[in-house]
């Protein structure tokens, strides 16, 4: 268990950090190049494109325009801010709160079915809206 532990924090403490680099470097440069794999090699959108710029206008303030962009975005923003929040509890306090957090969701997923599947269906409606906009 604890090896499992040690690895949930080691992988989302990079996915995390390198995800606050690259909204930084898209933040500071003025390249419009995506990055999508999906994107790349089909040329439609996946559920999550846009998040970036999503972001970047929620956190400038354009509530409308992040929402317009992808609502995942902020979804997305909320749960990053969360996470790097109770990983730095853990961290200076050494508490196992993310950990336990993680757990639980998971276990509130396996056994709601329902909510999983509306969640899935969430993010299908989300990725033909981006398809629709033409993201």
């Amino acid at each position: 268990m604890i090896d499992n532990k040690n690895k949930l924090y080691r992988i989302t403490g990079i996915v995390c950090f390198l995800g606050l680099l690259w909204l930084g470097f898209i933040h500071y440069s003025e390249a419009e190049a995506t990055v999508c794999p999906i994107k790349l090699a089909t040329g439609y959108p996946c559920p999550s494109c846009g998040s970036s710029r999503s972001i970047l206008a929620f956190l400038q303030g354009d509530f409308r325009e992040a929402i317009m962009i992808n609502p995942l975005g902020i979804i997305s923003l909320i749960i990053i801010i969360g996470i790097i929040l109770l990983l730095l509890i853990d961290i200076i306090f050494k508490k196992e709160y993310y950990y336990r957090v993680y757990r639980n969701v998971e276990e509130f997923l396996k056994t709601n079915k329902l909510i999983s599947i509306l969640l899935i269906l969430l993010i299908l409606a989300n990725w033909i809206w981006n398809i629709k906009k033409g993201l």
